[in-house]
């Protein structure tokens, strides 16, 4: 899209797109946000609703517990039913309790009367009078509690006639437990019918089906069966936490509410499905959502006759400045504008009076000028004379050559920096025809005069940094910028140039750009060990994991364990590595170099002592403080001095020096095990090692904090064959006493 187009529009257009589009804008989201809040509110009113429906069949629940437990406490505290249960007197107990059950099966929907003997062995069902018999303590939990008890129990329960609220209750005869008694009730389609025509909701009960994972359908109100997935049922069942979806994807007409249906324990033995039809709220949602969009057009097009409004009216003084600019820009105008207000338009107006005063007041000057004209020629010849002067003196002092070249290649004028910058005096160079080509390195001389020849036959502009020879030999890097001076017709009259010596530049950028290519180098390096550990570290897994599972047997083990051994040892040297290039920042203050040693050796002394390593510590009491980063100079001394005993031989000895020459010297003195003079060599990059300690892994980040302060590390052997490592730091400040 081409810009200039756009800024070219009129400014009444540039005024009415952005309010137009803000109002639109701003209109369609605050419908928007109103119709999500209204959404929210009445989804909100629904959770709210499904709970509410939860908790009444809860209550219908409880209140069935509580009356299966009153019931069975009646029948069971009979002396009648006592004594004939204590007899085992199945014709009596039914004589006594078979009216009373139909008519609490007919009207009240009870589903079981039942007696059970100690242990829980099923006795009598008035439901079912020829089947009796059976142990139940594996399945009626009810039951055996009751008889250890003695307390009467109520609560949802699975049965051999089925599932349902059950009210368990001991029987007693002579002040001891004979048995309990039993009477359950149906939640079973019945029940649930009740409530749906109570609430006008369907509902379903759930129950787990062992080892699946998946859930089948107990029992449901007419129109209801399982909606939601058996992954939500089980989150449900597990977490006992009820959820709620409103229109699921599955479901989109319904609100769904899940909750957990427990047993008398309170643990999940089922999943509650309560849906209630949402087509009237949707269809009132979308009523909504038109008058809501009415609304906003409604809006937007008061809102765009209200802007255009405001801009016409805004605009209309503006014109009336442009003309009057116009008028102003061509001179037809002489009298001023007339403010129409203290705004900005207002402020315009008076701007274009200042200036209409000021064009005034310079014309007048102008005609002023012209009546004094001589005189003040004189006057600027004098000033130019002057800043000629001036300007001479400039460019004798300018720190650079400044020159000029006729076009035969003769120097005319060369300042006397000259003799300061090549050793040459402005004679010798205005007496050399070839100087400006014979002063450049041998290597460069041909491009220099090339460009040079260019510069004062073709007029081209002479710009080349090279290198050049001082009188004494010294070499130079020099920037040369010339210009040329044509005539009318282009022909060259002269050309003016400056040289500077860039040699201090061209010094700084080398190593600016030495610096850039080890940051880069650095980048790099950490960049590819990531990109290695990542493969490495599975196949080192993978291959431990294989060894693991291997046979000891096994004829392909000695490969795995080649293969395990080589993926440790470049695991290792991968740790090295990014120890190596990691960046190291130091904040520098006075430390006490003899305190930080006694420090060091104080927390390596279990590890020394562990291998009856004595250690002789041999400390300069004049020594001075050091400046250094205490934090990372104490743990590179700490790396050397474990390093150091990971590598002795038991029962030796470690001698440990701090000396001054005028530099700060700490010295390790210590016989080694299996260091030959090539691991001297590689003492900080031990990468070939099969063997790499904790310490191992952090001597090149040791070495690097060494440099960093300044410092300087040697390892050698002695007269005895033993390791000695110095470490001069030659930063020193005040002594300890001072």
């Amino acid at each position: 899209m081409d810009l200039r187009k756009i800024h070219d529009i009129s400014l009444k257009w540039k005024l009415l797109i952005p309010f137009l589009f803000l109002s639109f804008v701003g209109t369609t989201t605050l419908i928007l946000l109103g119709l999500n809040t209204q959404r929210k509110i009445i989804e909100n009113q629904e959770q709210k609703k499904l709970f509410d429906y939860y908790q009444a069949f809860s209550d219908q629940v409880e209140d069935r517990e509580k009356s299966a437990l009153s019931l069975a406490y009646q029948v069971a505290k009979s002396p009648l039913v006592q004594e004939a249960f204590a007899r085992k007197d199945t014709r009596a107990l039914i004589d006594l309790l078979l009216p009373s059950y139909e008519i609490l099966n007919d009207k009240f929907d009870v589903k079981q009367f039942h007696f059970h003997t100690k242990p829980a062995t099923s006795f009598l069902r008035l439901h079912r009078m020829y089947q009796s018999g059976e142990a139940m303590a594996s399945f009626r939990h009810t039951i055996t509690k009751v008889e250890e008890t003695g307390q009467g129990i109520a609560g949802l329960e699975r049965g051999t006639t089925g599932f349902g609220v059950r009210g368990v209750v001991p029987v007693f005869y002579q002040d001891e437990v004979i048995g309990t008694f039993e009477i359950g009730y149906s939640v079973e389609r019945p029940f649930l019918d009740s409530l749906k025509r109570r609430y006008d909701m369907d509902l379903a009960l759930l129950i787990p089906i062992h080892g699946t994972g998946g859930f089948y359908t107990l029992t449901a109100s007419s129109a209801s069966l399982q909606i939601s997935s058996d992954e939500i049922c089980g989150r449900v069942f597990r977490t006992q936490n009820p959820e709620i979806l409103i229109s699921p994807p599955d479901a989109t007409g319904l609100a769904l509410f899940l909750g957990p249906l427990k047993d008398f324990y309170g643990k999940s033995i089922g999943v509650v499905e309560i849906s209630v039809d949402r087509s009237a709220t949707l269809a009132e949602l979308a009523e909504n959502r038109i008058e809501m969009f009415a609304v906003m057009v409604a809006a937007l097009l008061l809102s765009s006759i209200v802007i255009v409004w405001v801009v016409t009216v805004f605009l209309r003084p503006v014109r009336d400045i442009v003309v009057a600019a116009r008028e102003i820009a061509a001179g037809e105008r002489v009298r001023g504008i007339s403010v129409p207000g203290r705004d900005e338009i207002g402020t315009l107006a008076s701007s274009l009076n200042d200036m209409l005063e000021s064009l005034n007041r310079a014309r007048q000057e102008i005609q002023e000028y012209c009546i004094t004209l001589e005189e003040r020629v004189e006057a600027r010849t004098q000033e130019l004379v002057e800043e000629k002067e001036k300007y001479e003196a400039l460019v004798e002092n300018a720190p650079l050559v400044v020159y000029r070249i006729e076009p035969d290649g003769t120097t005319v004028y060369v300042n006397r920096v000259v003799e300061e910058i090549l050793g040459y005096t402005p004679t010798e160079v205005i007496a050399d025809r070839q100087f400006w080509t014979r002063i450049a390195h041998p290597e460069d001389q041909q491009k220099v005069a090339k460009q040079l020849r260019a510069c004062l036959a073709e007029g081209r502009e002479f710009l080349l940094e090279y290198r050049g020879n001082r009188r004494d030999g010294r070499e130079v890097f020099l920037l040369n910028h010339a210009i040329p001076l044509t005539d009318r017709e282009g022909r060259v009259q002269a050309v003016d140039g400056i040289m500077v010596d860039v040699s201090e530049r061209k010094r700084l950028q080398e190593q600016i750009i030495q610096t850039e290519e080890l940051k880069t180098l650095s980048n790099v390096s950490a960049r590819l060990a990531h990109e290695i550990r990542n493969p490495l570290t599975s196949a080192g897994g993978f291959a431990r994991r294989l060894l693991q599972e291997m046979d000891p047997k096994d004829a392909q083990r000695s490969k795995v364990e080649i293969i395990v051994k080589e993926v440790g040892r470049l695991e290792h040297i991968l740790k090295m590595i990014l120890s190596y290039i990691r960046p190291v920042t130091l904040e520098f203050s006075d430390v006490d170099l003899n305190k930080l040693l006694q420090e060091v050796i104080s927390d390596s002394e279990d590890k020394c002592g562990s291998q009856g390593i004595r250690l002789d510590l041999q400390l300069d009491e004049e020594l001075p403080f050091i400046r250094a980063d205490r934090s990372h100079l104490r743990n590179a001394l700490e790396t050397i001095l474990k390093n150091a005993c990971s590598h002795m031989p038991e029962q030796s000895c470690l001698r440990v020096s701090t000396t001054y020459n005028g530099a700060a010297v700490v010295q390790l003195c210590y016989p080694a095990l299996h260091v030959a003079d090539d691991d001297t060599d590689h003492f900080f990059y031990p990468f070939v090692s099969d063997k790499l300690g904790e310490a191992d892994l952090q001597l090149p980040l040791t070495k690097v904090v060494i440099h960093k302060h300044g410092g300087v590390i040697d390892i050698t052997r002695d007269e005895h064959d033993q390791v000695v490592i110095t470490i001069t730091f030659s930063s020193v400040g005040h002594t300890p006493d001072a």
